[in-house]
């Protein structure tokens, strides 16, 4: 399947140390249908794929890859072809306790992919980096990508929308 990922073209150096040595992707879920537990919607399939194919082709991906997300349908809906494409078994995290999953992020290297939600991934984003971001609750297509650099980390914010210019 072909498809354009373009960049929002925000590309950010910081220079305090990351304290972490993974290669982080951060993202939510993709468009979901109405209701109390919704799942994707065709659009929120088709990003998920998106999404996958983008992580998988970056440079900084490696073979080392821990999947994370919440237990809503939504979240192992978006992550479930990136899990299926890597054979790896996505992990379950408690959403009201980011604290405690920044803190284990820190720990790991590899490759770290963390399914989230409009308020969750911001503000795990925070927890991590101190650079805070809002996602509307209309947006689905945003990607945080934290790569340790020799001083600090690279921030990318990229977009899973081939209609963006």
């Amino acid at each position: 399947m072909a498809f354009a990922l373009t960049g929002l073209g925000l590309l950010l150096s910081v220079l305090a140390s990351p304290g972490w040595a993974a290669d982080i992707w951060l993202f939510r879920h993709g468009e979901k249908a109405p209701g109390k537990e919704p799942a994707l919607t065709d659009a929120g399939k088709e990003r998920a794929q998106r999404i996958a194919g983008l992580i998988l082709r970056a440079p900084s991906t490696g073979e080392n890859i821990r999947l994370y997300s919440t237990d809503y349908r939504r979240t192992q809906e978006t992550i479930a072809p990136l899990a299926k494409a890597t054979g790896v078994t996505v992990e379950s995290y408690d959403p009201a306790d980011l604290a405690q999953l920044a803190a284990q992020l820190s720990t790991l290297d590899g490759t770290v992919v963390v399914a989230g939600h409009s308020n969750t991934t911001p503000e795990l984003l925070k927890l991590l980096t101190g650079i805070e971001r809002h996602i509307p609750e209309d947006r689905f297509d945003v990607l945080y990508h934290l790569v340790p650099a020799a001083e600090g980390f690279s921030l990318q914010e990229l977009s899973s929308d081939p209609h963006k210019p």
